[in-house]
């Protein structure tokens, strides 16, 4: 992960500027295993690439399990939901259906290109360009967390729940 020196990296409130799917990856990794109580995923199909890696999903399903008032919440664009890159985290939601909630984004908010993961009200992964996997991440930026937040949860109101999800749990 880029970072700007050795002594902030291990501050959790650091300013973290990872490329690619591999250092995406380890900093997700890095916020899921911090993650107390709730996950929030608006991904972008670039997302995929290191959202479904097994490291991640482990993290994820830890948390889940260890915590039953844990929550996943993703909220996915059409082209996003249900890509083959995504299965993993799809399979997931599908067996831990009390726990995750896919919905997908209202057509109104179709155009959307921003990316980003939250943990808590603590920390984020952004990624304001959807075709180039660069990111800003932090671990303890509780108001950049909150504005996130509060964008994902005006577009939740405005989301339905995936279909195709809902079809394949009944």
């Amino acid at each position: 992960m880029t970072q700007p020196d050795p002594p902030e990296s291990d501050d959790p409130r650091a300013l973290l500027h990872p490329q690619g799917a591999a250092e995406c990856t380890a900093a997700a990794l890095r916020l899921v295993e911090a993650a107390r109580e709730r996950v929030r995923i608006l991904p972008q199909r670039a997302d995929l690439r290191y959202l479904a890696d097994d490291a991640v999903i482990g993290a994820l399903r830890a948390l889940l399990l260890r915590n039953r008032r844990a929550r996943l919440e993703i909220l996915v664009p059409v082209d996003v939901a249900r890509d083959d890159q995504g299965r993993p985290l799809w399979n997931l939601a599908q067996r831990l259906t009390s726990a995750i909630a896919v919905h997908r984004l209202a057509d109104a908010d179709a155009q959307l290109t921003e990316a980003w993961l939250t943990v808590d009200d603590r920390g984020y992964l952004h990624r304001p360009q959807p075709d180039r996997l660069a990111a800003q991440v932090s671990l303890e930026q509780p108001p950049r967390a909150r504005d996130l937040n509060q964008r994902f949860a005006a577009l939740w109101l405005e989301s339905a729940p995936d279909p195709d999800l809902r079809r394949l749990s009944l």
